[in-house]
């Protein structure tokens, strides 16, 4: 499964080499540029890395999980990149911890590299997966993004885990590959709770195979069994705080708020017609929880109102708008090593194109490996699951190993096919210096 022993000495080393450069370069920019690489800062916390951190700081020294109104506590996000974060500063001090953080991130960045290799022979071939590595170790973002402090590099290596022991849970059904996907799962929740509705994709898979209902039931009471373990300390934690099941976060409210302005334009509330007298959502007396639920009432009062009006407009912004929005930027949002935005972004477009071929190849191909529509709905899942909210190239991020293999196989055809013209060329070459010699 994550072997290379059936690999040529020559896969092996190219790998070796791909892996040490990434880390290298990884390293090199977080030594060099540091803090800098922070989208908020310390003294006015306004953005989540800024949050995440002074909530890394509380919780080592306290105990207690915070997030937005330091001491009180939160179920703002979810654990995983808090906790992990405290952990190492207990380890390595405050600030220490955040350049651990930041070290460990770049070793999980190098083992999803691998996770694109291992997911990419699976599906292809491991020409198709050669190339896949070299288009992500080629893509700037996957060295910038490890230097942040975010829940994105831990969240997309626990999706690619999750995306590899679907596909053999799928190949195989063996229960243990289900609990393997159990465990990723849980362990991606814990860093993005965007990932629970994921099992949709397998119910997917299970009718194409046309899988027995008794093994269903089995391997979904086992990935249950499994995820709730995983996830237990942080549903008991929140109901002795805040006395209710909280299965996930309450967050929802302000991304889904903002995400009923089309083009995200605020400004047209004044000229909307809306009496928003009820619905003071920056109102500073809500706790953190009643903000939530104020955001979500004004949501619902906007679309109830506005969407009568002009319902094609926002039919259209809930489907295309918010989807192209999502899918047309790469998540490289402060420049290095004298890489621009726009080189990125148009090697991001580029990237696009080529998935989208090698898409249009997968399923004309009559021979196809059907398990690929695994990372296909994957992709397709990513764009779907935040349509209802705010949302930008940073969320499709965690997407982005998938439409790679796409490319990498949309590349690989075209030089099998480049190959084989140059093939024929050389023969028809030969055959007429044969002609003219006899």
């Amino acid at each position: 499964m994550f072997n290379l022993k059936n690999e040529s000495k020559k896969t092996k080393i190219f790998l070796a080499i791909c892996c040490t450069i990434l880390f290298s370069l990884i390293m090199i920019s977080i030594f060099y540029y540091g803090n800098s690489t922070l989208l908020g800062n310390f003294y006015a916390p306004n953005n989540d890395d800024v949050k995440f951190i002074r909530s890394a700081w509380i919780l080592a020294n306290t105990g207690n999980y915070t997030y937005h109104k330091p001491p009180a506590p939160t179920v703002f996000m979810m654990p995983g990149l808090p906790y992990t974060l405290a952990f190492l500063m207990k380890i390595f001090g405050e600030f220490g911890g955040i350049v651990a953080f930041r070290i460990v991130q770049a070793v999980i960045q190098v083992l999803s590299l691998l996770l694109i290799f291992f997911i990419a022979r699976k599906l292809f071939n491991s020409k198709t997966a050669i190339i896949a590595v070299i288009i992500d170790i080629t893509c700037i973002a996957e060295v910038w993004i490890p230097n942040l402090v975010l829940t994105e590099t831990f969240f997309k290596f626990f999706v690619l885990l999750l995306v590899y022991f679907s596909i053999y849970a799928i190949e195989k059904n063996q229960i243990k590959y289900y609990i393997l996907g159990g465990l990723a799962l849980g362990f991606a929740a814990l860093f993005r709770p965007t990932i629970v509705t994921y099992p949709i994709i397998i119910l997917i898979m299970w009718i194409i195979k046309k899988i027995d209902f008794k093994s269903a039931v089995k391997y979904t009471l086992s990935v249950i069994l499994v995820f709730s373990i995983i996830m237990s300390p942080w549903w008991i934690r929140n109901y002795s705080i805040f006395h209710k099941f909280i299965p996930l976060t309450m967050a929802t409210g302000n991304p889904m708020y903002q995400g009923t302005y089309i083009n995200y334009n605020q400004s047209t509330k004044a000229t909307d017609g809306l009496d928003y007298t009820n619905y003071n959502t920056k109102d500073p007396k809500l706790s953190e929880l009643e903000r939530n639920e104020m955001e979500i009432a004004a949501s619902k009062y906007r679309l109830k109102n506005l969407f009568p009006k002009e319902p094609f407009k926002f039919i259209y912004w809930y489907t295309i708008g918010k989807g192209w929005i999502q899918i047309n930027s790469p998540f490289y949002w402060k420049e290095i090593f004298g890489i621009s935005f726009s080189a990125s972004k148009i090697y991001h477009k580029i990237i696009l194109l080529l998935g989208l071929l090698g898409m249009i190849i997968f399923f004309k191909n009559k021979n196809k490996n059907i398990l690929a529509i695994v990372p296909f709905v994957t992709i397709i899942y990513f764009i779907l699951v935040y349509l209802p909210f705010y949302t930008m190239g940073r969320y499709f991020y965690p997407a982005m190993p998938y439409l790679i293999m796409f490319s990498a196989e949309s590349l690989g055809t075209v030089i099998n096919y480049l190959n084989r013209v140059k093939l024929g060329t050389v023969i028809n070459h030969r055959n007429s210096v044969t002609v003219i010699k006899n």
